[in-house]
This record gives C-alpha cells, sequence and structure tokens, in this order.
C-alpha cells in the first residue's frame, strides 16, 4: 500500500494510564527520526486544545451537547484541511498527535453520547487517523493516577467531582476506562489496544509504528 504523507495518531485512555508521557516519547522519536530541516508539518493536540477550551463551560454546568460538538467540529475542520493540503502537495507530509478527543469527551464532560460523536469518528477514519486506546491495570491506575498526584489541585480541586475522597475518585476512573473500552470497540478508525505497564520501549515502538504504517 502506498504510504500516506498524511499521519495522524489520536491516544484515548483514561486519567493516570500514561498517555502524555507516551506522547512526548513520539515527539521526541519523531524528531529523532527526522533528517535535518526536514521535519515537515508537525501539529501536537494536547488536552488544552482538546478538553480545556470545554472546562470553563463544563464546571459552570453551561456546556450543552451543541456546543461540545461544536469544538469538535472545529478541530475536525482544522485536520481535514492539513489532510487536503498534503493530498494536493505530494512534497508535503503531516505529522499530527491527539491527546485524547470524541472519545473522552462521551466520559468528560460527559455531556455527548456516542450517537452525537459517531459521525466525528467516522470522519477521522476518512481522512485516515489511528486510534490507540492505552489501559491500565486498576492498580496502575492507582499507582500512576492517584499517588503521584497527592497534593496537588488535580486531586484537591478538579477530581473532586468525581469523589470525595481518593478511593472514590480511583474507583471512578476505573469504571471510565471500561466506558472508553467499550467506545473504543465502536471507532471505525484503524486501531489497537496496548496495555500501559509493558516496557516503556516496546510500547513506544508499537506506538509509533501505528502512527506510521500506512498498512495498520
Amino acid at each position: 500500500m502506498e504510504s500516506s504523507p498524511f499521519k495522524a495518531l489520536l491516544v484515548e485512555g483514561t486519567s493516570g494510564v500514561g498517555k502524555s508521557a507516551l506522547i512526548d516519547a513520539l515527539i521526541r522519536r519523531h524528531a529523532e527520526n527526522s533528517p535535518i530541516r526536514k521535519i515537515r508539518t508537525f501539529v501536537h493536540l494536547a488536552q488544552s486544545h482538546t478538553y480545556g477550551p470545554l472546562a470553563v463551560a463544563e464546571d459552570q454546568r453551561t456546556l450543552t451537547p451543541s456546543e461540545n460538538i461544536r469544538h469538535l467540529d472545529r478541530i475536525l475542520g482544522m485536520l481535514e484541511w492539513f489532510e487536503a493540503g498534503v493530498r494536493r502537495h505530494s512534497q508535503a507530509w503531516c505529522f499530527v498527535l491527539i491527546d485524547t478527543l470524541h472519545i473522552t469527551h462521551c466520559v468528560r464532560p460527559g455531556v455527548v453520547r456516542w450517537a452525537d460523536v459517531s459521525d466525528i469518528d467516522e470522519r477521522l477514519a476518512a481522512i485516515g487517523c489511528k486510534l490507540l486506546f492505552l489501559e491500565a491495570s486498576p492498580a496502575d491506575i492507582w499507582k500512576q493516577g492517584i499517588e503521584p498526584r497527592r497534593d496537588t489541585q488535580f486531586l484537591r480541586e478538579y477530581a473532586r467531582k468525581f469523589g470525595s475522597c481518593e478511593h472514590e475518585i480511583h474507583q471512578y476512573f476505573v469504571d471510565e476506562q471500561r466506558t472508553i473500552a467499550d467506545l473504543f470497540s465502536r471507532s471505525t478508525m484503524p486501531k489497537c489496544q496496548f496495555g500501559a505497564s509493558q516496557d516503556t520501549t516496546g510500547l513506544v515502538n508499537m506506538a509509533y509504528q501505528l502512527w506510521n504504517d500506512s498498512s495498520s
């Protein structure tokens, strides 16, 4: 299969499974593997882009499904513009990494359901975006998502909407992971599910191959 010049990977998973660390490693791998001055167009949509713009309305309990969909539509419009651009220019390449999107939005903020975002999923599939679901055991979610965040704003303030104590917050993320797994199974994108507990190098290698392999 001819390699596509548009490489996009969406990483989904509950809080504390290591999404940000994996994406950081993929960015570094991409830079290391790119010839000098040939990195081409690179886009990293962090949660400050994919989720952050919804946070104020979420906290104020004024966020509506239509507002959430408009936000997703803006992101998809940009990605579709990038993909169309590289198809028109044979020497152009574009590399995109996305830290959570429509699947996470079904659980956080949670005002949309799969029926609301299924067309977003189909549009992502149409431009060749890959989907990676990073999964962790309940013990690892506790170890990576709760323990290191003690005495942080995340647990003291933000996560209190999910529970009144650490154990309730942890259980929320364990339950959320089950929902994300179900939504992942419904996606039409080329996709893989990886365990966060495997060795870091192996995980990065597999994720990098999924991101860059046109035959996936």
